[in-house]
């Protein structure tokens, strides 16, 4: 066959010579031998190409594990606050460690990550940043609280947002004082200046996805402290930077008052430091149960001990010689905000009148002026004479409002035309009748 080819190759012309040879060539590509080997080899090229790809790039997808980053706050040279014979920064250490060993304990397939877990220095930056390298799904940050007053005690449980009241302004302020231990803070935190109160006003608008998350996070610990008997100061909101700064539901914790005799006493001791831990790992325990199911993941029934049981205000303990707070005295700092609980119906009930019922993709900003969990008439004076103020139910809670635009910068006018008397008023939005973000509802 080949010397036929070359044979009548040799004896024809030049162009006949590659009309002949082009022809003869195009057979042999086209025969089924050619096809079936070339194919058979294309097929075992892919598979191995298929092969090497999966290996390389399934770790990638395989699925994430619910990572818990815990925060022992301050540490190092950055003592905290300091009580008579202790130091917050070591209480911090003990019940973050001892939280992280429960979880790691009970859930091994959960990935605890410490910011620190010895006595070092860190910046809030650094916290922040060490929760979101780590993708966390909890961030938990344990402080010790402490105050002018030696009588004021009880626990409770911050998220991010702007303060409702002095204390928690306060508080905030303690915390967030941290980086004037760094050098060159002011350009490293981009002017925010922790001991100025109207810096503070940029958490206003940092009310983000996580708010929620982090509110219900937070009333699942509040509920665990009030059955550790310990005395509820409640859920509250103040500008953190280290929770602003991070990416995930985030809460403060604040143990106790160092600054109170009997509460420094119980938390120096194993047993406290046990107890305030498990009340955490507890409501770590009800949020992740939720998560799952939510994610499509199977959880095993809840144990009787473990059901929550309802969120209520807690009475002031009695002073006896016997109590853990026998140092108490009635001129405790009881000041409270109203509580706030876990969302269970996402569905915002709003006060519109009929002709705003129609679905728009308009959105409404309004002024909130506070929030109680009853309902005001009219001409209460806590509108402080106000007229056609307005109201929505969220958290089971009546959240008053006023005026109404459609535009921002006339909201915000309005909101300063009342600062006198509201001073912590903010503004908020709606679409179609739902609550969104002021951060999204500016969004062309």
């Amino acid at each position: 066959m080949n010397n036929l080819i070359f044979y009548n190759l040799l004896n024809a012309s030049t162009l006949d010579k590659i009309t002949t040879f082009a022809s003869n060539y195009n057979a042999f590509m086209n025969s089924s031998l050619f096809f079936r080997k070339t194919m058979k080899y294309l097929r075992y090229t892919t598979f191995i190409i298929i092969l090497i790809l999966t290996c390389i790039v399934s770790p990638s997808y395989a699925q994430k594990k619910f990572t818990v980053v815990i925060d022992a706050g301050h540490g190092g040279h950055d003592s905290g606050a300091v009580g008579r014979y202790s130091k917050e920064k070591n209480i911090n250490l003990a019940v973050a460690l001892s939280l992280g060993n429960k979880i790691e304990a009970s859930y091994p397939e959960v990935k605890v990550v410490y910011t620190r877990d010895q006595d070092i220095f860190l910046t809030l930056q650094e916290r922040a940043d060490i929760a979101n390298n780590n993708n966390a799904d909890i961030f938990f940050c344990i402080h010790t609280n402490a105050n002018k007053s030696s009588t004021a005690f009880g626990a409770e449980t911050y998220t991010l947002g702007l303060h409702k009241s002095q204390s928690n302004l306060d508080v905030a302020m303690r915390e967030n004082s941290v980086i004037t231990l760094e050098e060159d803070y002011k350009a490293r935190y981009q002017g925010f200046d922790p001991s100025a109160p109207d810096t503070y006003i940029m958490f206003e608008f940092m009310q983000d996805k996580y708010i929620d998350k982090s509110i219900e996070l937070a009333s699942a610990i509040q509920n665990q402290f009030v059955q550790t008997k310990r005395y509820d100061r409640g859920v509250r909101q103040a500008g953190f930077w280290v929770l602003a700064k991070s990416a995930c539901p985030s809460v403060l914790v604040e143990l106790g008052f160092i600054s109170n005799r009997a509460e420094e006493d119980y938390l120096n001791t194993s047993e406290g430091r046990d107890e305030m831990a498990n009340s955490i790992f507890r409501a770590f325990e009800l949020y992740k149960r939720e998560h799952d199911k939510k994610s499509g993941i199977k959880v095993s029934p809840l144990k009787k001990e473990d059901t929550p049981t309802p969120y209520k205000e807690v009475e002031k303990p009695v002073k006896t010689e016997t109590s853990v707070l026998a140092a108490v005295s009635t001129k405790t700092d009881t000041t409270k905000e109203p509580k706030i609980r876990p969302e269970t119906d996402k569905t915002i009930q709003t006060v519109t009148k009929p002709d705003e019922a129609k679905k728009t993709n308009e959105v409404v900003f309004k002024i909130q002026l506070f929030a109680l969990e009853k309902k005001l008439r009219t001409n209460a004076p806590d509108f402080k004479g106000l007229k056609n103020a307005d109201f929505y139910v969220e958290n089971q809670l009546y959240k008053y409002t006023y005026g109404e635009e459609s535009n921002f910068s006339e909201i915000n006018k309005l909101r300063k035309s009342i600062s006198k008397k509201f001073p912590n008023a903010y503004v908020i939005a709606f679409r179609n009748g739902e609550k969104i973000s002021v951060k999204e509802a500016l969004k062309k």
